[in-house]
């Protein structure tokens, strides 16, 4: 579905290449999270996939990249469109119809749907993002996370093979933000969606991923499943990364010897690896 090999791109007027070599693959129903700090090349990694750049951002590329079989780099924005759907960590700017039901109904017009078809998706979509009963609402008089949900339900009635999303949970509270990737987990498990999700929040990463790409200096980093990202404490904090609490503790244990073995994994395996440190009886 998604395959990079040895990618690079280097923006016009830049000396240093903005992705260096970076080669993975992914296939149908996968979540990918890639992460890193600013500059690190996730953004760039995202442009390319829905092929803005070069298009928009003009540049040098080099490798091969092949999305859904044919490069992204060379397609038009209505062929892309076709298969992909980007999201972005502003709501504000993708959002353009009066109502929620008309934004939700927007693309599907644009696409020649017919009228039971498109009143079939925006009633499903606007049901699975937790919007059901806000069609006639006005977009304006949204809160920040109904308009990120109302962005989802757009994504979800189109049904897309590949999702990309761009920090979309950088303006929502940590309740919105789970919501979120809720929303993003459904879609590929119900529809096959591949989703590849820009983030910060690390904690929402090990939750949901199937994998885990970090990225520094336009470089590939680290790439793996989540429980392997959780024995790399070290790499994570390099990248500019924050660790979950549970995961800082259970490190700052094993660095004094107090805990043995592979580092858990998620917060449960935390609590009980932590558990059976403490003596019987010491809690009362």
């Amino acid at each position: 579905m998604i395959q990079l090999e040895s990618v690079g791109f280097v923006y016009d007027g830049q000396e240093g290449p903005a992705l260096d070599g970076v080669s993975f693959a992914s296939g149908p129903g996968r979540l990918v999270c890639a992460t890193g700090a600013e500059c690190s090349g996730k953004t760039t990694l995202f442009r390319l996939l829905n092929g803005t750049a070069p298009r928009v951002f003009p540049g040098t590329f080099s490798g091969s990249i092949r999305v859904d079989g044919s490069d992204p780099t060379e397609r038009g924005h209505a062929e892309i469109g076709a298969i992909i759907t980007s999201v972005f960590d502003d709501p504000d700017s993708q959002i353009i119809s009066l109502t929620v039901e008309e934004e939700v109904a927007f693309a599907l017009v644009q696409r020649g749907l017919e009228f039971d078809e498109i009143a079939r998706r925006v009633s499903d979509a606007l049901a699975r993002v937790g919007l059901a009963g806000f069609e006639r609402r006005h977009t304006a008089s949204l809160s920040g996370g109904q308009k990120q949900r109302l962005v989802m339900a757009s994504a979800v009635a189109l049904r897309p093979r590949i999702l990309l999303v761009d920090e979309g949970t950088s303006a929502l509270d940590p309740e919105g933000a789970r919501r979120f990737f809720s929303i993003v987990d459904d879609m590929r498990a119900r529809d096959g969606t591949t989703a590849v999700v820009i983030e910060r929040d690390l904690d929402l990463m090990l939750e949901f991923a199937d994998e885990i790409l970090v990225f520094a200096r336009g470089r590939l980093a680290f790439r793996g499943s989540p429980a392997e990202a959780c024995q790399k404490p070290s790499l994570l904090r390099d990248a500019g990364l924050r660790l979950p609490a549970w995961l800082e503790l259970a490190d700052e244990l094993r660095e004094r010897g107090l805990l043995e073995g592979s580092l858990p994994s998620s917060e449960a395996e935390a609590v009980a690896a932590i558990g059976e440190l403490v003596p019987a009886g010491a809690a009362r």
